[in-house]
């Protein structure tokens, strides 16, 4: 006659099996968001592929970001079109718009749906005020320069303008600032600063991409310029 498991003996096995799980679950979750974290960068270090390409052929300017906010330099009329169509030919797959770990609604909206995980620094975009396009080569420290950033989840536009980030901000404009910049906290709405464990994916001038927290690219205080400044690119 076979021998029948106890209702103890069953009792420790599932014990046993829960324990397990309580301490596998998190570490499958960590690796996981890693995961998604590693197919992030490689998103964002193939756009910036695609920009630096297009600034080569492009006399070293980049791509108009957004719609327009007003005149060029010269006073003549730009129009802004998305630098992410203005890429798309040199970009295998527009699914490298949306990171992974990105669960933004905005993705569903039916009005004004979200179009990417990653921003261009306006600061770049000919057709964004105060620099009215800042060459990719005039950059002094490239290495140092944020170029392309994880945008806040209700973010719908394709860029983030650090223009108006700061007190002062470099561009006075009180309805802008209070849509890009939380005056109470000190640091930007327009990106996502912890989309990734401790920080998010940054992909900066000379091309590299690395996960940072804000404090390693932005720091001041209220009332004066900040003395670490990761993305202006006329610093």
């Amino acid at each position: 006659m076979s021998k029948a498991f106890t209702l103890l003996e069953l009792l420790v096995v599932i014990a046993i099996i829960a324990i397990l799980a309580a301490v596998l679950f998190p570490v499958f979750s960590q690796a996981r968001a890693a995961a998604k974290a590693s197919v992030c960068i490689s998103q964002e270090r193939q756009l910036g592929l695609a920009l630096a390409l297009y600034a080569a052929d492009n006399d070293d300017g980049l791509p108009t970001a957004g719609e327009n906010e007003s005149n060029n330099a010269d006073g003549s009329e730009l129009n802004g079109d998305s630098w992410l169509d203005t890429v798309a030919p040199y970009v295998k797959s527009r699914l490298i718009y949306r990171c992974p770990a990105d669960n933004s609604p905005a993705w569903d909206a039916l009005v004004e749906a979200r179009q990417t995980s990653y921003g261009l620094n306006a600061l770049f975009a000919p057709n964004q005020p105060p620099l009215f396009g800042f060459k990719l080569g005039n950059v002094g420290h490239p290495s140092d320069c944020v170029l392309v950033a994880e945008l806040a989840d209700q973010v719908t536009e394709d860029h983030f303008a650090p223009m108006y980030w700061g007190s002062p901000p470099m561009r006075p404009d009180p309805d802008k600032q209070s849509e890009q910049w939380n005056n109470v906290l000190q640091m930007p709405k327009s990106l996502d600063l912890e989309r990734h464990p401790n920080g998010s994916n940054y992909m900066f001038a000379d091309l590299h991409t690395k996960k940072m927290r804000l404090d390693q690219l932005l720091h001041g205080r209220a009332g004066s310029s900040p003395d670490l400044d990761a993305f202006n690119p006329s610093r």
